[in-house]
């Protein structure tokens, strides 16, 4: 009870902090490796060690047709900025040549899910080497193949360093966990679903998040929210997509936001993260 009394008074905080809180701007960095990996980094404006997100966009892209940043990730960081945390995207697809994946079919994707990890842990060395930074409260959001990329650090075994302090997957693709042994999480868990989705369906990530419950109970949280379809945290309306190689018979899918779902799922999102980055 204390835990969810503190949690919401994280909330009740966050929400009175937004209101006049001014984000700074983006500044595009890259770090050194096999390939410059690009990012976007928006520091909080608070001094001192801050907790830090490592957003990982969708399967298109972080930046939109326009070339600018996609909405959706600029107003999570706007949220992030005003708890005063630090927010840093890693561009997965423009660091190696490519703007966006959807319409290609899985087994024609150059840019594999594997990859998205090592930028992942590339991402977390990266933010452990600042000063402003605490390593200890970093945690990982993702949205669709985004999300896919978060369950792939899951894995304690493949945090050398310190791990993360909280993971948070919004209607990842869980099919390929059906096939593998279960694994020790590295953090806490938060899978956000959608109960209308076609194209990474709810049920095999439910299934995923009940086979860590029976060993992790307090580890894995699910949330599965009605009449959401993929992007159900968007604030678009609902659309059908035919160019997306998934659903019923690979002929289409509806994305599109859900005002109802939206809203609870940014409030169990709160008050996770609230819970896990808090300083103990």
């Amino acid at each position: 009870m204390a835990t969810r009394v503190k949690a919401l008074q994280f909330v009740v905080a966050f929400v009175l902090s937004a209101t006049g809180a001014v984000a700074p701007a983006f500044e595009r960095v890259a770090v050194d490796g096999d390939f410059p990996l690009q990012m976007q980094w928006q520091p909080a404006a608070q001094s001192g060690r801050r907790p830090a997100i490592i957003a990982l966009h969708g399967c298109g892209g972080l930046y939109n047709s326009r070339g600018q940043l996609e909405g959706r990730y600029t107003s999570y960081a706007q949220r992030w900025n005003a708890a005063g945390w630090h927010v840093v995207a890693p561009d997965s697809f423009g660091s190696r040549g490519q703007r966006s994946i959807c319409t290609q079919p899985a087994s024609e994707r150059t840019i594999k899910v594997a990859h998205r990890r090592a930028d992942v842990l590339r991402t977390a060395a990266w933010l452990s080497t600042r000063d402003d930074v605490d390593p200890t409260r970093v945690a990982i959001v993702g949205w669709s193949n985004g999300a896919s990329a978060a369950l792939e650090v899951v894995d304690r075994s493949i945090w050398r360093g310190q791990a993360p302090a909280a993971i948070v997957a919004y209607y990842p693709g869980c099919n390929a966990w059906a096939r593998r042994a279960l694994v020790e999480p590295a953090a806490p868990i938060l899978l956000l679903l959608g109960e209308a989705d076609e194209w990474t369906p709810a049920a095999p990530c439910q299934q995923l998040g009940k086979r860590f419950q029976a060993d992790y109970p307090d580890r894995v949280a699910v949330r599965t929210f009605a009449d959401g379809h993929h992007g159900f945290d968007s604030r678009s309306p609902v659309r059908f997509r035919a160019d997306i190689p998934a659903g019923m018979d690979k002929r289409g899918v509806h994305v599109g936001g859900n005002a109802a779902a939206r809203e609870a799922s940014l409030a169990e999102l709160d008050q996770f993260l609230g819970q896990h980055l808090r300083k103990k």
